[in-house]
């Protein structure tokens, strides 16, 4: 079997693998679902999240907001399939049917074993043990658990021992126990200030009727209708009696009400629907499907030549790209500002920035062989950043917050997107060389390669007429079929992407010592981010020396595009889940 159809048999089986996996995260490991209440079902809370919320220096929708308090308690996982609106209204009107209820999210699976052995060692446990045991196989599986539980003596006093240990647990049991401050009603109540400020103020924080209906509000006597403070009490009331029709009846009085009390202050209905969608929508992160498909067709293209698969991947690539586009520019007007501020926005944007960068290497090289190349590995890395975030969602927080005060910086704010920009180009560089490196272990030769790489102007230029040479081409002749080999093209694509994330990552090194300069009174501080980026930098300088050196340039350069991206990698996930750092935050 010759080399072409060896790495032909090998794509196929990388695309039945892409394909597998994707369907494996798609089915995903999630707890049974259990049905909902006939009460859940009835109330239709699609309008009510359409209300703002004032919270943390931000007006939110009600469904943005519940998403995330929610997202606090439960982590990924919903009660009953209720929606996070539903359910923080249920919490915070009916907190006894939670108090026994596993709805604490328990994130680390040590500290998971250690409540279930601490409780396991309980009289409670003793005196009922097939009882707890499922629940104990539960909190070890999914993560979830109850304030009945967590408030046994025995694993109480465990918790406070593991609270002690500030290295290993202390951070565990510190956000447990702040997922138990959240979910109690008094929390909720406090939070949900849906008020305006009654002299307009737009500097001063918002109130919560459901304070005010405790006789802890602050309201001056006349601000708030009393039609409103009525229709909360019914609202209430009703939630309580589970009287759907009740609920629905108050809700449209204060749907109705309170965007009037302050309308100069109050956000445009639009945006707070917008946001209401997009979080519903699950941040748009769905799209990697369609990247996925993209990537199954141009690889078809790249190994069997199919035209058709080829047009139809770019095209799906580009509907893609238009529904990130989308996604990007709504986080962007909803939020106010760039979405670049924390783990979530840099990771999607990054991909964004790659599919930009592909589209214009696309136009300028779409007569070379390197066509839809560009494509492909912006495809794959928008699909697997996009899975990330949509499978991740506690690593990769979705919930649209305010940027940090240090980020508003002329320096930093292009410094940031310039990083982020070489970031996604390393990957993509990395995915072209990796295909070469697959390219020749099915046996394909070493090929005689430019140290400057297959470039545009150096490739041969395909077109319905034939082929349009240039001096120096890698080939000639007329027909499409004469044209330059697999390897080499691969290894043109590798290299156009890495000469420009090198210069990119340089340019972000410096404006990054610019700005810390400007701030922090030094250029470089060794700061765990910053080694780890000049790590990445002198791995792709090391590239380009060797490039001019080594006799087999193609697997040089394929092999330390890998593990560039990977140092790479390791920059951007272990140093900033793991290592705190001046850059923790980025």
């Amino acid at each position: 079997m010759n080399p072409s159809k060896r790495f032909g048999i090998a794509v196929v089986l990388l695309i039945i693998g892409l394909v597998a996996f994707s369907g494996w995260m798609a089915a995903g490991k999630r707890p049974p679902k259990e049905p909902m209440t006939a009460f859940a079902e009835s109330v239709d809370l699609t309008t009510f999240d359409n209300l703002a919320v004032h919270t943390d220096g931000r007006i939110k929708s009600f469904a943005s907001f519940a998403h995330e308090r929610m997202g606090y308690v439960m982590g990924p996982r919903r009660y009953r399939q209720q929606t996070p609106s539903f359910t923080y209204l249920d919490m915070m009107f009916r907190p006894e049917v939670y108090a026994h209820a596993d709805v604490v999210y328990v994130k680390n699976k040590n500290l998971r074993a250690d409540i279930r052995d601490a409780f396991e060692g309980s009289d409670t446990y003793a005196q009922d043990p097939s009882r707890y045991k499922q629940r104990m196989d539960d909190l070890l599986k999914w993560g979830l658990t109850s304030d009945d539980i967590l408030g046994e003596l025995k694993v109480r006093d465990r918790l406070n021992r593991l609270e002690t240990d500030l290295m290993r647990s202390a951070k565990f049991v510190q956000a447990l126990r702040g997922a138990q401050n959240v979910k109690f009603y008094s929390s909720l109540s406090h939070n949900l200030t849906m008020v305006p400020p009654p002299d307009g103020d737009d500097q001063k924080p918002w109130l919560s009727l459901a304070t005010a209906n405790d006789g802890h509000g602050h309201f001056p006597e006349g601000s708030v209708p009393s039609e409103l403070m009525n229709a909360w009490i019914s609202f209430e009331a009703a939630w309580k009696q589970q009287d759907a029709s009740g609920v629905m009846a108050a809700a449209g009085v204060l749907i109705e009400g309170l965007p009037k009390l302050q309308p100069h202050i109050y956000p445009e209905a639009a945006k707070l629907s917008w946001e209401s969608w997009y979080f519903h929508g699950g941040n748009m992160n769905w799209i990697w499907m369609i990247y996925l498909l993209s990537v199954v067709l141009l690889l078809l293209h790249l190994v069997y030549r199919w035209k058709a698969a080829g047009r139809l991947g770019l095209a799906a690539f580009g509907i893609a790209f238009l529904f990130q586009s989308a996604a990007v520019g709504l986080r962007w007007w909803v939020s106010g500002r760039w979405p670049n501020s924390n783990m979530f926005e840099a990771v999607t944007t990054s991909a964004w920035m790659g599919g930009a960068a592909a589209l214009a290497f696309e136009w300028y090289g779409r007569r070379t062989q390197m066509a839809k190349l560009f494509a492909l590995t912006s495809g794959g890395a928008s699909m697997v950043a996009l899975m990330c975030a949509h499978y991740l969602p506690l690593q990769l927080n979705p919930n649209i917050g305010n940027m940090m005060p240090v980020l508003h910086d002329l320096w930093l704010y292009i410094h940031t997107n310039v990083i982020i920009w070489s970031y996604i180009l390393i990957f993509m560089a990395a995915i072209s060389g990796l295909l070469y490196l697959i390219h020749r272990a099915c046996g394909a030769q070493a090929e005689s390669l430019r140290v400057a790489g297959a470039s545009f102007a150096s490739t041969q230029m395909v077109s319905a007429g034939g082929t349009v040479g240039g001096s120096g081409g890698l080939g000639s002749g007329s027909t499409e079929s004469q044209s330059t080999g697999i390897g080499p093209v691969l290894d043109g694509v590798t290299m156009a992407l890495m000469k420009l994330s090198f210069v990119m990552l340089w340019a972000g090194l410096v404006m990054g010592a610019i700005w810390a300069d400007h701030s922090w009174g030094r250029p470089w501080g060794w700061d765990p981010k910053e080694v780890f980026a000049l790590c990445t930098f002198i791995i792709f300088a090391v590239l380009v020396h060797v490039r001019w050196k080594a006799r087999d340039k193609g697997i040089w350069t394929a092999a330390l595009a890998v593990i560039g991206a990977g140092v790479m990698l390791f920059n951007w996930i272990v140093i900033n889940f793991f290592i705190s750092g001046l850059h923790s935050y980025a």
